[in-house]
């Protein structure tokens, strides 16, 4: 009998160590994005950072970030453009901010309207189109989509950096002027 429990017991043990290597061989591992201009300078992780620049306020107490990724390009002459994504389990205060306060004027969007929302988005940022209701910003890269059932909240945004300004004038060129039909000095003035 106590045999028989040793070797149930080992296969029950065999079998959770299969089934444990089993289900690591199916976890799906992250899809490399596919820059659109190359890869971005710099890329921020910190959920709290990207919520405040994002929402102009500190998380509250049950706003919970689950995913948040910022992406910026830069040269020596400063940033050229960026893109933030957020994946957060909102509270009904920021529900109530965002969507119902309308805290960034934006507008219902029909899913064909959204367009490419996702372009270059983490793996993780993956959501149903008709399982959310969206909203823009009109000519802003600002997108939220509320899950309709639940408290999820999927937003992005996109940008340029400051505009430049013109370059600098080519100094003019200091010399003789080239000879030609007027004279090169000034006429004598008279000291009458």
């Amino acid at each position: 009998m106590r045999v028989f429990l040793i070797l149930m017991g080992l296969a029950i043990l065999g079998w959770l160590v299969w089934l444990g290597l089993g289900w690591s061989r199916l976890a799906v591992a992250p899809v490399p994005i596919a820059w659109q201009n190359g890869p971005p300078t710099l890329t921020v992780t910190d959920g709290e950072e990207i919520f405040k620049k994002a929402f102009w306020r500190q998380p509250a107490v049950g706003d919970e970030i689950l995913h948040a990724e910022r992406h910026e390009w830069s040269d020596a002459g400063g940033l050229l453009r960026w893109q933030w994504f957020l994946v957060v389990k909102a509270s009904p205060a920021l529900i109530k901010y965002l969507r119902d306060d309308n805290a960034f004027g934006l507008a219902p969007a029909a899913p064909a309207e959204t367009g490419d929302a996702v372009a270059e988005a983490p793996s993780w940022f993956k959501y149903e189109a008709d399982e959310v209701t969206t909203f823009m910003g009109p000519g802003s890269g600002l997108r939220l989509m509320f899950s309709k059932s639940g408290n999820r909240l999927y937003a992005t945004a996109a940008g340029r950096g400051f505009t430049r300004g013109a370059p600098e004038p080519e100094p003019p060129v200091q010399g003789a002027p080239e000879p030609g039909r007027l004279p090169t000095t000034s006429p004598p003035v008279s000291k009458q």
